[in-house]
């Protein structure tokens, strides 16, 4: 994998061998960037991280700070000598599933989850992030183009389609929430 755009543009990053673990695609990831516009000085919130290249990404394009949140302890190590590698220092990697791995009651401008794909976790997601007290400005979620979410507290306000993927933007207390 390759980062697309920022400070860190060029720099290949390994991705570990893993049984489901499918990082963004860069033309995905591109869309991604654009739509979300400047992420200057924003803190980011990376659920189901795997490869960990979404927050590279938003780090790589001026984020503040990012915290990494990924169950798989060969994706998490990864992570980890990628960080110590390039000396990323405003990244915090948690190894832990999702939701207990969630932090309690804090603010993160962007939220970027990729759960495994077609498995119903996309749509828990708003719901985990309202039990723990989580806020947000722009949360996206990342989910099979095949699969037709059915989300229960929050209306997109957009979605994208990338081939197999699909982005689904959401913004809270919009007139298009319920």
């Amino acid at each position: 994998m390759r980062i697309t755009a920022g400070s860190m543009r060029g720099r290949t990053m390994r991705v570990p061998d893993i049984e489901g673990l499918r990082p963004t695609s860069s033309r995905a990831r591109e869309a991604l960037f654009n739509i979300l516009g400047d992420i200057d000085g924003l803190s980011v919130l990376d659920l189901f991280a795997g490869s960990g290249v979404i927050g590279l990404e938003a780090l790589s394009r001026g984020a503040k700070t990012l915290t990494s949140i990924e169950a798989d302890r060969v994706a998490c190590q990864a992570m980890k000598l990628i960080q110590e590698s390039w000396r990323i220092e405003p990244w915090t990697i948690h190894c832990g599933s999702l939701p207990k791995a969630l932090p309690e009651g804090q603010h993160f401008d962007f939220i970027y989850a990729d759960p495994p794909y077609a498995k119903g976790l996309a749509e828990q997601v708003p719901g985990w992030l309202e039990k723990r007290s989580i806020s947000y400005d722009r949360l996206v979620i990342e989910e099979s183009s095949q699969s037709r979410p059915q989300w229960k507290t929050l209306m997109p306000v957009q979605q994208r389609k990338y081939s197999e993927t699909t982005l689904y933007f959401f913004e809270p207390h919009t007139k298009n929430n319920i």
